[in-house]
């Protein structure tokens, strides 16, 4: 191998290693923007789109440069003793070096232990995000002090031909990328958590209540995993443990989190001087993150992506040719015509139907005049009957006109504190369409803003059974679906099926999430 060679293998090297740590820096500072508003400032400067599926692939890579580098080292070490490290010259660049090479480490180390979603070791995300605002230093004091020191002559120091090992950074890299190739090969085999799914009896009777009383549910191996990333939880993180079983015809999960807080006063209305006005901190832009129920979501596809199946695109305007999403944090969505399934329990809309709204996540959907929010690939199934309704004609920030009154005063007593824990529905008949007239209700009175128009949905959006008991800190909740419903927006369930799981503390969109899927085991 020639000396110009031999220095082009390693000016090579280091642009690998540049080009994935730019990679890693922008799409990890782009899914941080779910939890860190404050990102979103240079959110014109970060990817769109499946950025999740980006940042491993880079991870990857900077992964196996990284072993190729310490591969490297350790061979000159050996070859040439400590004598090989020069402490003579241990100057500032070399400081800087060794501390961009620790920072690094640890990087890598928190981000295949954020891949793992377990709460055993704690959650290591803000070490992680610590680790890349030290890469981001690391970048500037080591570029920016070269281009300090030599100006325009750094770049030309970088190309320049200089006698390289070559042979032994090539062999170093080989090794490397074998290794890393052969642990990814044997971690996208375990890549996916496991969540057998015990068979029972068709005569077993599964009460779908939130109780979770029947002996079944104990001989069911439990999975709990970390999930992370939604507002108002502790640090943003829940843990959640799930359990199945089916009986040849229905699936049923058993589904419990921690939550310190139950819920329930969902978007009230308060009486002022000018109206009614909606209490909302952030729902003018579909972000409220404090007067809003709580909510549990599960979504089920045949594909196992990262990403919650490949239909997480993050950003503002991910959808070139469709509207830009209000609160900056993508859509979900599917690039080909595949159809992924998702369960919506609603603590005040749906958990009094003993229902979760059956939804489904497709292509992305046509922009439909009069709708304030386009939500892409995120889809209502179709329904006969039933539904809930929200108690204003049309939203807005400052006040709105109720749809419905109640015919009786004392049918409010029960709201006088925002913190209560009444039922915060309204039966259409228990309360009269709006009038003027009789709107004499005096300032800061509380009313609840769903209306139920029917006791449940009925049809294609009837389909997942479901209900949830708050006790201690901890939701339990209870879901029931028959394995195959025969409905083109329902994903049939079966060995292989995966789903992932969402946990919502009153907040609209800031749920929690975690990365490998759930692989379901029928029995």
């Amino acid at each position: 191998m020639t000396k110009y060679s031999k220095s082009n293998l390693w000016i090579l090297f280091h642009t690998a290693a540049v080009l994935a740590l730019l990679v890693n820096l922008s799409s990890g500072l782009r899914i941080a923007t779910l939890r860190r508003p404050a990102i979103a400032q240079i959110a014109e400067l970060l990817p769109d789109g499946r950025v999740h599926q980006l940042h491993f692939l880079g991870a990857c890579a900077l992964t196996a440069i990284a072993c190729a580098y310490l591969l490297f080292r350790l061979y000159t070490l050996i070859r040439g003793g400590f004598r090989s490290l020069d402490w003579k010259n241990f100057d500032y660049h070399r400081c800087v070096i060794w501390g961009g090479c620790a920072v690094l480490a640890v990087s890598l180390a928190s981000g295949w232990l954020l891949l793992s979603d377990t709460a055993a070791l704690g959650s290591p995300r803000e070490l992680h995000f610590a680790a890349a605002l030290g890469m981001l230093l690391y970048l500037f004091f080591h570029g920016g002090s070269y281009l300090l020191q030599y100006g325009r002559r750094a770049l030309l120091l970088i190309l320049r031909p200089t006698r390289q090992p070559g042979g032994r950074l090539l062999a170093s890299a080989a090794v490397a990328t074998g290794v890393v190739l052969g642990g990814w090969h044997f971690i996208a085999g375990s890549a996916q958590h496991s969540l057998p799914v015990l068979r029972v009896s068709v005569s077993t009777p599964i009460h779908i209540d939130g109780a979770a009383d029947e002996t079944e549910w104990t001989s069911a191996q439990p999975l709990t995993l970390s999930t992370e990333g939604g507002a108002n939880f502790a640090n943003g993180n829940t843990p959640v443990t799930l359990r199945a079983l089916h009986n040849t015809r229905e699936i049923y999960f058993l589904i419990s989190w921690r939550d310190p807080t139950e819920s329930l006063t969902h978007l009230p209305l308060r009486k002022t001087e000018n109206g009614w006005q909606v209490q909302q901190d952030g729902f003018h832009r579909f972000d409220e993150t404090r007067y809003y129920e709580d909510k549990f979501a599960v979504l089920l596809s045949d594909a196992c992506d990262f990403g919650a199946a490949g239909t997480a695109h993050l950003g503002r305007k991910p959808l070139d040719n469709k509207p830009a999403n209000w609160h900056g944090h993508g859509y979900h969505y599917s690039d080909s015509d595949r159809i992924h399934d998702l369960w919506h329990w609603k603590a005040v809309r749906t958990n009094d139907m003993y229902l979760a709204d059956d939804n489904f996540i497709g292509p992305p959907d046509i922009r439909r005049p009069g709708r304030r929010r386009y939500t892409a690939g995120y889809r209502k199934d179709g329904k006969e009957s039933g539904s809930y309704v929200m108690n204003w004609q049309w939203y807005r920030p400052d006040t709105v006109i109720p749809k419905r009154l109640p015919r009786l005063a004392e049918q409010l007593a029960r709201y006088e504190s925002a913190g209560g824990d009444s039922d915060w529905v309204i039966p259409w008949f228990d309360f009269a369409p709006y009038a003027a007239e009789n709107d004499d209700f005096p300032e800061g009175t509380l009313m609840p803003s769903v209306i139920y128009s029917s006791n449940r949905f009925e049809g294609d959006r009837a389909d997942v059974r479901a209900r949830a008991r708050w006790r201690d800190g901890r939701w339990t909740l209870e879901l029931a679906r028959p394995l195959d419903t025969g409905s083109a927006k329902d994903v049939a369930i079966h060995t292989g099926t995966c789903l992932w799981v969402s946990a919502f503390d009153r907040a609209q969109v800031a749920h929690t999430r975690h990365n490998r899927p759930i692989r379901l085991e029928l029995e």
